[in-house]
Protein backbone atom coordinates (compact mmCIF):
# COMPACT_ATOMS: atom_id res chain seq x y z
CA UNK A 1 0.00 0.00 0.00
CA UNK A 2 1.35 3.43 -0.88
CA UNK A 3 2.32 5.67 1.98
CA UNK A 4 0.24 8.80 1.27
CA UNK A 5 -1.87 8.18 -1.81
CA UNK A 6 -4.82 6.77 0.13
CA UNK A 7 -4.84 9.60 2.68
CA UNK A 8 -4.58 12.22 -0.08
CA UNK A 9 -7.56 10.75 -1.89
CA UNK A 10 -9.54 10.71 1.36
CA UNK A 11 -8.86 14.40 1.97
CA UNK A 12 -9.91 15.23 -1.60
CA UNK A 13 -13.08 13.23 -1.15
CA UNK A 14 -13.91 14.97 2.12
CA UNK A 15 -13.38 18.44 0.58
CA UNK A 16 -16.00 17.59 -2.04
CA UNK A 17 -18.43 16.32 0.59
CA UNK A 18 -20.31 19.59 1.13
CA UNK A 19 -21.01 20.22 -2.56
CA UNK A 20 -21.61 16.80 -4.08
CA UNK A 21 -25.15 15.50 -4.49
CA UNK A 22 -26.20 12.80 -2.08
CA UNK A 23 -26.90 9.50 -3.80
CA UNK A 24 -28.69 6.51 -2.34
CA UNK A 25 -28.41 2.81 -3.00
CA UNK A 26 -31.25 0.30 -2.85
CA UNK A 27 -31.12 0.15 0.96
CA UNK A 28 -31.45 3.98 1.25
CA UNK A 29 -27.94 4.50 2.66
CA UNK A 30 -25.94 7.50 1.43
CA UNK A 31 -22.61 7.07 -0.33
CA UNK A 32 -21.22 10.48 0.68
CA UNK A 33 -18.07 10.49 2.82
CA UNK A 34 -18.67 11.79 6.35
CA UNK A 35 -16.42 12.65 9.28
CA UNK A 36 -16.72 9.24 10.94
CA UNK A 37 -16.01 7.47 7.64
CA UNK A 38 -12.87 9.57 7.15
CA UNK A 39 -11.54 8.77 10.61
CA UNK A 40 -12.31 5.05 10.21
CA UNK A 41 -10.40 4.86 6.95
CA UNK A 42 -7.55 6.91 8.36
CA UNK A 43 -7.12 4.53 11.28
CA UNK A 44 -7.32 1.57 8.91
CA UNK A 45 -4.55 3.09 6.77
CA UNK A 46 -2.30 3.55 9.81
CA UNK A 47 -2.93 0.00 10.99
CA UNK A 48 -2.16 -1.45 7.58
CA UNK A 49 0.75 0.71 6.46
CA UNK A 50 3.97 -0.95 5.36
CA UNK A 51 6.19 -1.03 8.45
CA UNK A 52 9.23 -0.91 6.16
CA UNK A 53 7.92 2.21 4.45
CA UNK A 54 5.77 4.10 7.01
CA UNK A 55 3.95 7.38 6.30
CA UNK A 56 6.15 10.46 6.52
CA UNK A 57 5.43 12.18 9.86
CA UNK A 58 5.50 15.73 8.46
CA UNK A 59 3.21 14.87 5.55
CA UNK A 60 0.85 13.03 7.89
CA UNK A 61 0.68 16.09 10.16
CA UNK A 62 -0.06 18.35 7.15
CA UNK A 63 -2.83 16.02 6.03
CA UNK A 64 -4.42 16.07 9.48
CA UNK A 65 -4.29 19.89 9.39
CA UNK A 66 -6.02 19.85 5.99
CA UNK A 67 -8.74 17.65 7.41
CA UNK A 68 -9.21 20.01 10.35
CA UNK A 69 -9.48 23.05 8.04
CA UNK A 70 -12.03 21.36 5.81
CA UNK A 71 -14.15 20.40 8.83
CA UNK A 72 -14.04 23.98 10.13
CA UNK A 73 -15.14 25.32 6.74
CA UNK A 74 -18.08 22.93 6.63
CA UNK A 75 -19.12 23.94 10.17
CA UNK A 76 -18.84 27.60 9.20
CA UNK A 77 -20.98 26.96 6.12
CA UNK A 78 -23.66 25.32 8.28
CA UNK A 79 -23.69 28.39 10.54
CA UNK A 80 -24.06 30.67 7.53
CA UNK A 81 -27.02 28.62 6.34
CA UNK A 82 -28.66 29.04 9.74
CA UNK A 83 -28.06 32.80 9.62
CA UNK A 84 -29.55 33.11 6.13
CA UNK A 85 -32.61 31.13 7.22
CA UNK A 86 -33.00 33.42 10.23
CA UNK A 87 -32.76 36.56 8.12
CA UNK A 88 -35.38 35.27 5.68
CA UNK A 89 -37.71 34.51 8.56
CA UNK A 90 -37.26 38.02 9.95
CA UNK A 91 -38.04 39.60 6.57
CA UNK A 92 -41.36 37.78 6.42
CA UNK A 93 -42.52 39.26 9.72
CA UNK A 94 -43.81 42.67 8.61
CA UNK A 95 -43.89 45.32 11.34
CA UNK A 96 -47.40 46.74 11.02
CA UNK A 97 -46.58 49.73 13.25
CA UNK A 98 -44.02 50.98 10.74
CA UNK A 99 -46.85 51.87 8.32
CA UNK A 100 -48.64 54.34 10.64
CA UNK A 101 -48.83 57.80 9.06
CA UNK A 102 -47.81 56.57 5.62
CA UNK A 103 -49.99 56.47 2.53
CA UNK A 104 -50.34 52.94 1.18
CA UNK A 105 -52.17 51.04 -1.53
CA UNK A 106 -53.21 47.50 -0.73
CA UNK A 107 -55.41 44.78 -2.11
CA UNK A 108 -58.54 44.43 0.00
CA UNK A 109 -59.03 40.71 0.56
CA UNK A 110 -60.29 39.95 4.07
CA UNK A 111 -62.69 40.77 6.89
CA UNK A 112 -62.18 39.95 10.56
CA UNK A 113 -64.42 38.74 13.35
CA UNK A 114 -63.28 39.67 16.85
CA UNK A 115 -65.56 39.04 19.84
CA UNK A 116 -68.50 38.94 17.45
CA UNK A 117 -67.69 42.31 15.84
CA UNK A 118 -67.06 42.22 12.09
CA UNK A 119 -64.87 44.65 10.19
CA UNK A 120 -65.97 46.02 6.83
CA UNK A 121 -64.71 44.83 3.48
CA UNK A 122 -64.16 47.01 0.44
CA UNK A 123 -64.56 46.74 -3.32
CA UNK A 124 -64.82 48.93 -6.40
CA UNK A 125 -66.26 48.42 -9.88
CA UNK A 126 -65.55 50.39 -13.05
CA UNK A 127 -69.01 49.97 -14.54
CA UNK A 128 -72.55 49.08 -13.43
CA UNK A 129 -72.71 45.43 -12.41
CA UNK A 130 -74.49 42.75 -10.42
CA UNK A 131 -72.17 41.98 -7.52
CA UNK A 132 -71.89 39.03 -5.13
CA UNK A 133 -69.24 38.52 -2.44
CA UNK A 134 -68.06 35.05 -1.38
CA UNK A 135 -66.53 34.66 2.08
CA UNK A 136 -64.06 31.88 2.93
CA UNK A 137 -62.66 30.56 6.21
CA UNK A 138 -59.00 29.79 6.96
CA UNK A 139 -59.33 26.37 5.30
CA UNK A 140 -60.54 27.90 2.04
CA UNK A 141 -64.10 26.66 2.56
CA UNK A 142 -66.85 29.02 1.38
CA UNK A 143 -68.97 29.96 4.39
CA UNK A 144 -71.12 32.85 3.18
CA UNK A 145 -72.48 34.42 0.00
CA UNK A 146 -73.30 38.13 0.26
CA UNK A 147 -75.42 39.53 -2.56
CA UNK A 148 -74.72 43.22 -3.17
CA UNK A 149 -77.37 43.58 -5.87
CA UNK A 150 -77.07 45.96 -8.81
CA UNK A 151 -74.50 48.70 -8.18
CA UNK A 152 -73.23 51.62 -10.21
CA UNK A 153 -69.57 52.24 -10.99
CA UNK A 154 -67.83 53.31 -7.79
CA UNK A 155 -66.42 52.20 -4.44
CA UNK A 156 -68.38 50.34 -1.77
CA UNK A 157 -68.06 48.95 1.74
CA UNK A 158 -69.03 45.33 2.42
CA UNK A 159 -71.26 44.81 5.45
CA UNK A 160 -71.37 41.32 6.97
CA UNK A 161 -72.92 40.12 10.22
CA UNK A 162 -70.38 37.31 10.72
CA UNK A 163 -72.80 34.45 10.07
CA UNK A 164 -72.69 31.68 7.47
CA UNK A 165 -75.33 30.97 4.84
CA UNK A 166 -77.36 29.02 7.41
CA UNK A 167 -77.37 31.92 9.86
CA UNK A 168 -74.87 30.37 12.27
CA UNK A 169 -72.40 32.70 14.00
CA UNK A 170 -68.83 32.02 12.93
CA UNK A 171 -65.74 31.87 15.14
CA UNK A 172 -63.38 34.80 15.59
CA UNK A 173 -60.66 35.03 12.98
CA UNK A 174 -59.71 36.31 9.55
CA UNK A 175 -61.99 35.50 6.60
CA UNK A 176 -60.93 35.98 3.01
CA UNK A 177 -63.42 37.17 0.43
CA UNK A 178 -63.65 37.49 -3.32
CA UNK A 179 -65.87 39.89 -5.26
CA UNK A 180 -67.61 38.65 -8.39
CA UNK A 181 -69.18 41.20 -10.74
CA UNK A 182 -71.41 40.65 -13.76
CA UNK A 183 -71.58 43.58 -16.17
CA UNK A 184 -73.51 41.64 -18.77
CA UNK A 185 -70.97 39.07 -19.94
CA UNK A 186 -70.86 36.74 -16.94
CA UNK A 187 -69.38 36.92 -13.46
CA UNK A 188 -65.71 37.83 -13.19
CA UNK A 189 -63.54 38.33 -10.12
CA UNK A 190 -62.85 41.96 -9.23
CA UNK A 191 -59.51 42.90 -7.67
CA UNK A 192 -60.03 45.93 -5.44
CA UNK A 193 -57.23 48.22 -4.31
CA UNK A 194 -57.74 50.48 -1.32
CA UNK A 195 -55.55 53.56 -0.95
CA UNK A 196 -55.24 55.93 2.00
CA UNK A 197 -53.26 56.99 5.03
CA UNK A 198 -52.71 54.36 7.72
CA UNK A 199 -54.48 55.90 10.71
CA UNK A 200 -53.62 53.21 13.24
CA UNK A 201 -52.78 49.55 13.79
CA UNK A 202 -55.43 47.30 15.28
CA UNK A 203 -54.50 43.92 16.74
CA UNK A 204 -57.05 41.15 16.35
CA UNK A 205 -56.52 37.51 17.18
CA UNK A 206 -52.83 38.22 17.84
CA UNK A 207 -52.16 39.85 14.45
CA UNK A 208 -51.68 43.52 13.55
CA UNK A 209 -53.85 45.07 10.80
CA UNK A 210 -53.58 48.50 9.18
CA UNK A 211 -56.60 50.77 9.62
CA UNK A 212 -57.25 52.60 6.33
CA UNK A 213 -60.46 54.62 6.11
CA UNK A 214 -62.08 52.28 8.61
CA UNK A 215 -61.11 49.12 6.70
CA UNK A 216 -58.61 46.63 8.15
CA UNK A 217 -55.82 45.61 5.77
CA UNK A 218 -53.27 42.83 6.19
CA UNK A 219 -49.75 44.38 5.97
CA UNK A 220 -48.76 41.56 3.62
CA UNK A 221 -51.35 42.86 1.10
CA UNK A 222 -49.68 46.29 0.79
CA UNK A 223 -48.45 46.94 -2.76
CA UNK A 224 -47.15 50.52 -2.58
CA UNK A 225 -46.04 52.85 0.22
CA UNK A 226 -45.41 56.59 0.03
CA UNK A 227 -45.16 59.58 2.33
CA UNK A 228 -48.52 60.91 3.47
CA UNK A 229 -47.35 64.40 2.52
CA UNK A 230 -47.82 63.50 -1.15
CA UNK A 231 -50.60 65.75 -2.41
CA UNK A 232 -51.52 63.45 -5.28
CA UNK A 233 -52.11 60.53 -2.92
CA UNK A 234 -54.24 62.52 -0.50
CA UNK A 235 -56.28 64.03 -3.32
CA UNK A 236 -57.04 60.64 -4.85
CA UNK A 237 -58.02 58.99 -1.58
CA UNK A 238 -59.86 61.74 0.31
CA UNK A 239 -63.29 60.95 -1.14
CA UNK A 240 -63.10 57.34 0.10
CA UNK A 241 -62.91 58.63 3.67
CA UNK A 242 -66.55 59.73 3.43
CA UNK A 243 -67.84 56.17 3.13
CA UNK A 244 -69.99 55.40 6.15
CA UNK A 245 -70.12 59.01 7.37
CA UNK A 246 -73.25 61.19 7.45
CA UNK A 247 -73.06 64.28 5.25
CA UNK A 248 -75.34 67.19 4.47
CA UNK A 249 -75.55 69.15 1.24
CA UNK A 250 -77.79 71.91 -0.07
CA UNK A 251 -77.38 70.82 -3.70
CA UNK A 252 -78.55 67.23 -4.34
CA UNK A 253 -77.77 65.88 -7.81
CA UNK A 254 -80.12 63.81 -9.97
CA UNK A 255 -78.69 61.13 -12.25
CA UNK A 256 -80.43 60.02 -15.44
CA UNK A 257 -79.11 56.71 -16.71
CA UNK A 258 -80.42 54.48 -19.49
CA UNK A 259 -83.30 56.91 -19.93
CA UNK A 260 -84.46 56.61 -16.31
CA UNK A 261 -84.28 58.95 -13.33
CA UNK A 262 -82.32 57.16 -10.63
CA UNK A 263 -83.54 57.02 -7.05
CA UNK A 264 -86.52 58.37 -5.17
CA UNK A 265 -88.71 61.37 -5.84
CA UNK A 266 -87.15 64.83 -5.46
CA UNK A 267 -87.45 66.12 -1.91
CA UNK A 268 -87.73 69.67 -0.57
CA UNK A 269 -88.95 71.40 2.56
CA UNK A 270 -91.16 74.47 3.07
CA UNK A 271 -91.64 76.73 6.06
CA UNK A 272 -95.32 77.11 5.10
CA UNK A 273 -97.82 75.83 2.58
CA UNK A 274 -97.24 77.58 -0.73
CA UNK A 275 -97.49 77.46 -4.47
CA UNK A 276 -94.17 76.05 -5.62
CA UNK A 277 -92.14 76.02 -8.82
CA UNK A 278 -89.58 73.22 -9.18
CA UNK A 279 -87.07 73.85 -11.95
CA UNK A 280 -84.72 71.19 -13.36
CA UNK A 281 -81.34 72.15 -14.88
CA UNK A 282 -78.71 70.18 -16.75
CA UNK A 283 -74.95 70.27 -16.15
CA UNK A 284 -74.68 73.34 -18.42
CA UNK A 285 -77.16 75.25 -16.22
CA UNK A 286 -79.78 75.07 -18.95
CA UNK A 287 -83.42 74.81 -17.84
CA UNK A 288 -84.85 71.48 -19.06
CA UNK A 289 -88.16 71.16 -17.19
CA UNK A 290 -90.50 73.02 -14.84
CA UNK A 291 -93.00 71.50 -12.42
CA UNK A 292 -95.76 73.62 -10.83
CA UNK A 293 -97.25 72.53 -7.49
CA UNK A 294 -100.22 74.21 -5.81
CA UNK A 295 -100.37 75.17 -2.13
CA UNK A 296 -102.96 72.41 -1.62
CA UNK A 297 -100.28 69.83 -2.38
CA UNK A 298 -97.17 71.60 -1.07
CA UNK A 299 -97.54 71.88 2.71
CA UNK A 300 -95.20 73.15 5.38
CA UNK A 301 -92.46 70.62 6.18
CA UNK A 302 -91.10 67.86 3.99
CA UNK A 303 -92.46 67.42 0.45
CA UNK A 304 -91.70 65.29 -2.60
CA UNK A 305 -92.26 65.64 -6.32
CA UNK A 306 -91.75 63.04 -9.04
CA UNK A 307 -89.79 63.94 -12.17
CA UNK A 308 -90.18 61.66 -15.16
CA UNK A 309 -86.97 62.85 -16.83
CA UNK A 310 -88.84 64.51 -19.68
CA UNK A 311 -88.38 68.04 -20.96
CA UNK A 312 -91.24 70.58 -21.06
CA UNK A 313 -91.83 69.54 -24.66
CA UNK A 314 -92.15 65.87 -23.70
CA UNK A 315 -88.77 64.58 -24.93
CA UNK A 316 -86.58 62.37 -22.78
CA UNK A 317 -83.48 64.12 -21.47
CA UNK A 318 -80.14 62.55 -22.29
CA UNK A 319 -78.25 60.51 -19.70
CA UNK A 320 -76.22 62.64 -17.32
CA UNK A 321 -76.41 64.73 -14.15
CA UNK A 322 -79.08 67.30 -13.29
CA UNK A 323 -79.98 69.52 -10.34
CA UNK A 324 -83.16 71.29 -9.23
CA UNK A 325 -84.26 74.42 -7.42
CA UNK A 326 -87.49 75.11 -5.54
CA UNK A 327 -89.14 78.55 -5.43
CA UNK A 328 -92.01 79.11 -2.97
CA UNK A 329 -94.51 81.99 -3.25
CA UNK A 330 -94.96 81.97 0.55
CA UNK A 331 -92.22 81.49 3.15
CA UNK A 332 -88.94 79.88 2.18
CA UNK A 333 -87.86 76.56 0.66
CA UNK A 334 -84.87 74.25 0.87
CA UNK A 335 -83.57 71.30 -1.14
CA UNK A 336 -81.01 70.30 1.51
CA UNK A 337 -80.35 66.59 1.86
CA UNK A 338 -78.66 64.63 4.64
CA UNK A 339 -77.78 60.96 5.03
CA UNK A 340 -75.11 58.29 5.28
CA UNK A 341 -72.72 57.92 2.36
CA UNK A 342 -73.43 54.44 1.03
CA UNK A 343 -71.24 54.49 -2.08
CA UNK A 344 -68.98 56.52 -4.31
CA UNK A 345 -70.21 56.88 -7.89
CA UNK A 346 -68.04 57.89 -10.80
CA UNK A 347 -69.67 59.86 -13.64
CA UNK A 348 -67.59 61.05 -16.60
CA UNK A 349 -64.40 60.74 -14.56
CA UNK A 350 -65.71 62.70 -11.54
CA UNK A 351 -66.59 60.99 -8.26
CA UNK A 352 -69.72 61.77 -6.25
CA UNK A 353 -71.09 60.60 -2.91
CA UNK A 354 -74.30 58.59 -2.98
CA UNK A 355 -76.65 59.34 -0.10
CA UNK A 356 -78.21 56.21 1.39
CA UNK A 357 -80.66 54.52 -0.96
CA UNK A 358 -82.21 57.79 -2.17
CA UNK A 359 -80.33 57.73 -5.47
CA UNK A 360 -79.27 61.34 -4.90
CA UNK A 361 -75.63 62.28 -5.40
CA UNK A 362 -73.63 65.14 -3.91
CA UNK A 363 -70.29 66.61 -4.86
CA UNK A 364 -67.54 67.24 -2.32
CA UNK A 365 -67.73 70.99 -2.93
CA UNK A 366 -71.40 71.10 -1.89
CA UNK A 367 -71.00 69.38 1.50
CA UNK A 368 -72.07 71.59 4.40
CA UNK A 369 -71.42 69.21 7.30
CA UNK A 370 -69.93 65.81 8.08
CA UNK A 371 -70.67 63.58 11.08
Amino acid sequence: MSDNSILSSLVSGYEAYDTQATSKNDTGKTTSLGTEDFLTLLVAQLENQNPLDPADTNQFTDQLAQFSQVEQLINANDKLDEMVTGVKGTEQEVDANSFVGLTVTATATSMNIDNGAVTSGFYEVDEPAEVIVYVYDANGTKVASLSQGEVEAGSYLISWDGTDDEGNSLDDGEYAYEVMANSGDGYKEVQSHLSGTVDAVLYQNGKGYLVINGVLVDPEDVTTVSSSSSSSSSDSTSIIEYLGTTVSSSHPIIQVEDGKVQGDALSFSLTAASDVTVTIYNADDEKVDTIEISADEATGGENEVTWDGLTNSGHMNSDGLYYYTVKADTGSSSTAISGEVSAITSVDGTQYLEIGDTGRLVSLSSITSVE
